[in-house]
């Protein structure tokens, strides 16, 4: 049950508090104030703004007045009551709530300590990793599902503090009824753990009307006094020792306050920066809250809850029982717009998938499933760099690209050289054999110049094809330049390298030009050097690319289309 909004007969729509809302929840409608249910996250900003009092934010006093009678009701408070009941002491509160019929009280601190322990885990396991946003202020995790759903999968996965506080009091006391009261709801819109909430104000009321007022309570408890000492937390739920660690390096951990930023982290999400754990609340924390006082009394009311706290635990103050579900999923407000399940899978298949065919689904990304992040993709609400995975493959199709020919997709120049000194060096050290192809076309720049440019890249491309069809995979085919190309043939015999040369060269002759009915064909001139891997002369890259140079030129001034055969000066 969460705390509602009202707008009473009081209003003279002056607009104050419609500038002050932060979600954008109030609006004008024929000189009244609306509230606008679907963007309105009951924080009750607005409700101290107005200066004619017509906001209100109510509860269920009906349901909490049923739970009581029946003597099962529970009462979860927020720190901030010591605030509001002052200069009743906590002492007096508690007796006050015990003595209308709660049967016990419990500070909201307890479920603070709670989900420090998973906001921890969730520092520790994807620190510098990912973006999480802070979830423990149901305001921003309402603003965030409302107007900026783009950010949704970034919240953290975890519960707010009353929240987690009521799921554990309903795993451990189960028959009873649950009751909150506070300045704004104990969670987003849709939690359904406590039964009912009330406002301080109806709070206040209800122990009126059971001649319960804290004021005149005695000073000490009856009871057990419910624990209000911290171990792992501070105030709002986030651990100490992570707040402590940002100190030193605060690269992983941004700190903001006021909605208004969260406009700036959606913009770097969407642009696929890893903004890292963002602390965002609407103001500086529960004690902030407009409702219970001017800023400048902030320190007043900071310091008095501290006293009241005592000096923080060695041990910790509530352990959490098995079973106890501290996770959280959010999801937008609103239905985002649908997008083609085309442009779905062209995504995914841009990721890839892990081995097994099995989608990643590493969370990397701050999405649940690679599904739900080509979805955000999909809608520009995400951008594929944010991806571990897509852009590993990025980083291999550019280095693949950079060392290879983008027409022919054989080796480019540049990493034939650089394969050249590995082999060649690899020859003389291991007294290997090694071959050179020199290749070069006959009668190409006839042909490029009479049917175009886009006949003559089939015929190079054709040329390509030729030549892996010739060779064995361990061998090295490359793009030398133009219609030139170079082949490398490792651990090969004189006869061999001679028989992959000449069905080269029949290959080439066959091909057919891509232009009909025009009775032209392209040849191919190829020149051979072979290395004998013989230790009586150290034989350099640049000597063997020479010598098949040198052979490619015989071949052409004897007419073309053919074979010279192994030069007898290397190493024979």
């Amino acid at each position: 049950m969460s705390l509602n909004l009202s707008i009473n007969d009081r209003c003279v729509a002056c607009m104050a508090c419609v500038r002050a809302c932060p979600v954008e929840a109030i609006s004008i409608q024929g000189g009244t104030l609306e509230i606008v249910e679907t963007a309105c996250t009951e924080c009750g900003f607005c409700v101290p703004v107005c200066p004619h009092g017509a906001i209100d934010v109510t509860g269920d006093v009906a349901s909490v007045e049923a739970a009581v009678d029946r003597g099962n009701a529970l009462l979860i408070l927020p720190s901030e009551a010591i605030v509001r009941f002052y200069p009743a002491t906590p002492e007096q509160l508690v007796n006050a709530c015990l003595a209308a019929g709660f049967r016990s009280v419990f500070f909201e601190l307890l479920g603070d300590e709670l989900v420090a322990a998973e906001y921890m885990r969730l520092w520790r396991e994807s620190e510098e990793r990912r973006t999480w946003i802070r979830s423990t202020s149901p305001i921003v995790v309402d603003y965030v599902r409302t107007k900026y759903p783009e950010l949704v999968p970034f919240l953290a996965p975890v519960v707010t503090p009353t929240i987690a506080l009521a799921r554990y009091l309903r795993l451990t006391l189960p028959e009873d009824n649950i009751v909150y009261a506070g300045v704004h709801s104990a969670g987003p819109e849709g939690t359904n753990e406590i039964t009912a909430s009330l406002s301080f104000a109806e709070l206040q009321r209800f122990l009126e009307s059971r001649e319960a007022g804290p004021a005149r309570q005695p000073l000490s408890l009856s009871v057990v006094p419910p624990e209000q000492r911290r171990h792992l937390s501070a105030a709002g739920g986030l651990p100490r020792e992570m707040l402590d660690e940002q100190r030193l390096s605060s690269r992983g951990f941004r700190k903001l306050r006021g909605l208004h930023a969260l406009e700036a982290v959606a913009r770097a999400v969407t642009e696929g920066k890893n903004v890292g754990f963002v602390d965002i609340l609407p103001f500086e924390g529960a004690l902030d809250h407009p409702a219970l006082g001017p800023h400048d009394e902030l320190f007043w009311r900071r310091s008095l809850v501290e006293l009241a706290e005592g000096p923080r635990a060695g041990e910790p103050v509530i352990e959490a029982p098995q079973g106890l579900d501290l996770s959280a999923t959010y999801e937008p407000k609103e239905a985002l717009p649908a997008v083609e399940e085309t442009d779905i899978r062209a995504i995914l298949d841009e990721i890839g998938s892990a081995p097994g065919g099995e989608p990643w689904d590493c969370g990397a990304c701050g999405h649940l499933s690679c599904m739900a992040f080509a979805e955000a993709v999909a809608r520009n609400r995400s951008t594929l760099t944010i991806c571990p995975y897509y852009m590993t493959r990025q980083l291999e199709r550019m280095a693949r690209d950079a060392a290879h020919d983008a027409l022919t997709d054989l080796y480019s120049f540049r990493a034939l050289e650089d394969r050249l000194r590995e082999e060649v060096a690899r020859a003389n050290r291991d007294e290997t054999t090694l071959a050179m192809l020199f290749l070069d076309l006959d009668g190409f720049k006839e042909a490029n110049d009479t049917y175009g440019h886009q006949a003559g890249n089939e015929v190079l491309r054709g040329v390509a094809d030729a030549i892996r069809d010739s060779i064995r995979s361990t061998d090295v085919a490359a793009r030398f330049g133009g219609d030139e190309f170079v082949v490398l043939l490792v651990n090969a015999d004189p006869e061999g390298v001679e028989r992959v040369a000449e069905d080269v060269r029949r290959r080439i002759a066959e091909l057919a030009l891509p232009v009909p009915d025009s009775g032209f064909s392209v040849t191919v001139s190829i020149g051979i050097a072979y290395h004998s891997g013989a230790r009586q002369t150290v034989l350099t890259s640049d000597d063997l690319l020479a010598e098949a140079d040198a052979a490619v030129y015989i071949a052409k001034a004897q007419g073309g289309n053919r074979v010279h055969p192994i030069q007898k000066g290397i190493r024979a």
